[in-house]
């Protein structure tokens, strides 16, 4: 807006090139999220005895920077098995400790902190995320059934499916 109003579609221009710019961070940070959701689902499958790391990973999910003193007070478990947890979802790649301290560590999501510069990088290609849980397929299936059967159901009681109610 500094500039004359001559000049006005080189600012019209300037931002939505910074606006473009903006979405494909997004973007990129969006696919970050999904890649570490589906590695994580599948570190958890994979684990002999998963503990709390589910509700840990949906936790990380809202707070990315967590420390074992919040997940203590969160999870309801104790400083010292929080401060476990998290290093064990560090060693199975799901979180990197980023504090570089022993008394007040702190975890962040891997590609946040990639992405501020706490850790690097790794070398060489990335690792691939599962693309499709082959387990999951029959549960979505038998979930469908089962909603189709309830909608039939509801259908008898003259309950309307959110799917089909008017949009007002």
């Amino acid at each position: 807006m500094r500039l004359a109003p001559r000049e006005g579609e080189a600012i019209i221009l300037r931002n939505l090139r910074g606006l473009a710019d903006r979405a494909d961070e997004a973007l990129d940070r969006l696919q970050a999220l999904e890649d570490h959701r589906l590695r994580t689902a599948e570190a958890i499958r994979a684990a002999h005895r998963p503990g709390r790391l589910l509700e840990l990973a949906a936790l990380v999910q809202f707070a990315p920077v967590v420390s074992p003193r919040q997940i203590a007070q969160r999870l309801n478990m104790t400083l010292s098995g929080a401060g476990k947890l998290l290093a064990r979802a560090a060693d199975l790649g799901l979180l990197a400790e980023v504090s570089g301290r022993m008394a007040w560590r702190a975890y962040m999501a891997p590609d946040i902190a990639i992405a501020f510069g706490y850790v690097t990088r790794p070398v060489g290609r990335p690792r691939a995320a599962p693309r499709q849980l082959t387990e999951l397929e029959p549960t979505l299936t038998a979930f469908d059934r089962e909603m189709a059967a309830l909608d039939l159901v509801l259908e008898k009681f003259g309950v309307i499916s959110p799917a089909e109610e008017p949009i007002s």
